[in-house]
């Protein structure tokens, strides 16, 4: 520092070092963080091992209808199925895609279930209805059923017809191309139809979906 430098700007100069430190040590500590979650959370959305029909629209279709074929009866609508496992940290960077779909559909545009992991207690599921209200029905995955990972969703049209299965986005952040992909693949299930697609390769955030109990 120069000799003839006032006290007053000397204190001014340390703060700006010391403000400058502070936040490279912050920068250094969230490229830490997101690459330790990168290396504990990216995986394949259907890995080696899992069941090899999810690959393929023809077969995944009549696995996901027969789960469709067993949810609680309804009126006639276009259907998401959210695929939720409340103990995958991924959950977070799929959030804002399903908010999206939530907020911009009314109830009777598109209904939406949350099909839960197996692992799920009772008491987490009545927590779940308790701060969802009746917007989100909410059920356990029937015994038997399985999807590679979640987060993930699967789409519906009215009669039941499988229009998309797969993940939200990939990626670490779980990104996708267009905001609006979604939103269209909702309307286009309510009037000409989609499908069926299967967006499952790629990796991301991803947690394995865990076993029946």
């Amino acid at each position: 520092m120069p000799e003839n430098e006032s006290p007053q700007a000397r204190r001014k100069s340390q703060k700006t070092w010391l403000l400058s430190a502070l936040i490279l040590v912050w920068l250094v500590a969230t490229l830490a963080g997101l690459w330790w979650f990168q290396q504990q959370n990216i995986r394949p959305f259907v890995a080696p091992g899992d069941d090899s029909r999810f690959w393929q629209a023809s077969q995944a279709a009549p696995l996901l209808e027969d789960l469709y074929r067993n949810l609680p009866d309804a009126p006639e609508r276009v259907t998401l199925i959210h695929f939720w496992n409340p103990d995958c940290l991924c959950n977070q960077v799929s959030q804002r895609h399903f908010d999206g779909l939530i907020h911009g559909f009314s109830k009777q545009d598109l209904r939406i279930i949350v099909v839960a992991a197996p692992t799920v207690t009772e008491a987490g599921l009545e927590q779940f209805k308790a701060l969802n209200g009746d917007r989100l029905e909410v059920m356990r995955a029937p015994a038997g059923f399985s999807v590679p990972a979640s987060p993930g969703l699967a789409l519906f049209s009215a009669d039941g017809k499988l229009g998309y299965f797969g993940a939200y986005g990939f990626g670490a952040l779980c990104t996708v191309a267009n905001d609006d992909f979604f939103p269209n693949i909702v309307r286009s299930l309510a009037g000409e139809g989609y499908g069926p697609f299967v967006n499952v390769a790629g990796s991301g955030c991803f947690c394995p979906w865990p076993a029946n109990k």
